[in-house]
């Protein structure tokens, strides 16, 4: 008898179980658990390129919470979508604008969560976090998506374990990298830069030319930077020049010399022959400063100026260098301005503009009678 009761207490156990799957809609999900195959499409991989994950998770009702939420949110970032394609460049552009690269857990992955739902709780992950939840929301969208591993060469003479997707759109596939396409590493500072672009959302055949050849993807960039600063207006920064003014004149000092006088009367000249300066630099081309040297020669009575040098230093880069790496990279120049540590040069006018990722600083020495 104990035996018999205790057969029909695991039925009613059983039958209660399957009930709960059934008002959950979770039944087709167990009987996966069952029936089906291993390396199916719609299968996401969940070994780690860079490591092995710590082992264990949440629980299976957490994680299905989390696996909701975002089926929830993929219908959020793709809302007002005219198409497939559409739903593609939503889902990449969220991704790449609001994850951030986690170098903490790149370090030592075996201490962290991993995957989809890690991702979309955390904000922050590595390239198969990155890979995992851009295909959980491609296909929570209804495109078919692939997740990708392999070597790839992000910078001469190294070579990285990576992730990345493919989406199928009609019948055109596509390569998204999500994780190059959110930002960088900038290995001097040791800092995730954010930077979104789509640099990285192209063909599959392209994507696997910026993975292998890191000079054709510092060109690409360069190429994209270009038509970034194309777009965007040259701004001066007054206090760039302000601080690059100070730091000079604090090496003249330390070098026993007289601090230069600030001319502000070839302030506008100075910044609009840099602003011409930067429009010709993101258009590739050629430029001189023959204009301004026309114009400060009209200056050089009134001024009482006995001669004038001027120096031209350019800069691609994001963020911003602040004025004291400006300072230290013109200095760094295979041949720095001469006039900056001449005693015979007492004044100097700074101008600094910058136009998209572009900087440009020229320097006016100048010497008076």
């Amino acid at each position: 008898m104990k035996r018999l009761g205790l057969i029909i207490t695991s039925i009613l156990l059983v039958a209660a179980m399957l009930l709960s799957l059934m008002q959950r809609n979770l039944l087709p999900v167990f009987f996966d658990l069952f029936t089906a195959g291993p390396g199916g499409e719609e299968a996401v991989p969940l070994q780690l390129e860079e490591g092995d994950p710590a082992t264990g998770g949440k629980a299976a009702e957490d994680a299905e919470t989390t696996a909701t939420s975002i089926k929830n949110l993929s219908r959020q970032i793709t809302a007002g979508a005219g198409d497939d394609h559409d739903k593609l460049l939503a889902i990449y552009d969220w991704v790449t604008a609001n994850i951030t690269y986690d170098l903490e857990k790149a370090k030592n992955i075996g201490e962290y969560g991993y995957g989809a739902e890690y991702l979309f709780e955390t904000r922050k992950g590595v390239c198969h976090d990155y890979a995992e939840l851009t295909g959980a929301l491609l296909k929570a969208a209804g495109i078919k998506a692939t997740y990708e591993r392999g070597e790839v060469h992000p910078a001469p003479g190294k070579t990285e374990n990576h992730a990345w997707n493919r989406a199928l759109i009609g019948e055109t596939w596509y390569g998204l990298d999500t994780t190059w396409g959110s930002g960088f590493i900038d290995e001097d500072k040791g800092l995730f830069v954010p930077r979104p672009s789509r640099l990285y959302l192209t063909t599959p055949e392209e994507l696997a030319r910026l993975h292998r050849d890191p000079e054709y993807k510092k060109a690409c960039e360069i190429k994209q930077m270009r038509n970034r600063a194309r777009k965007a207006k040259p701004v001066c920064l007054p206090k760039y020049e302000a601080g690059l003014l100070k730091r000079f004149n604090k090496s003249r000092e330390e070098a026993g010399l007289a601090p230069f006088k600030e001319e502000t009367a070839l302030l506008e000249i100075t910044r609009q022959s840099a602003a011409g300066a930067a429009e010709k630099e993101c258009r590739n081309e050629k430029y001189s400063l023959s204009e301004l040297e026309k114009k400060v020669m009209d200056k050089s009575l009134p001024l009482r100026l006995s001669c004038f040098q001027f120096y031209l230093f350019t800069v691609w880069d994001y963020p911003t260098p602040t004025a004291k790496e400006l300072y230290r990279q013109i200095l760094e120049q295979s041949k720095p301005p001469a006039f900056l540590n001449d005693s015979a040069f007492t004044g100097l006018t700074v101008g600094v503009v910058r136009q998209g990722d572009l900087v440009v600083v020229i320097l006016l020495g100048l010497s008076y009678y």
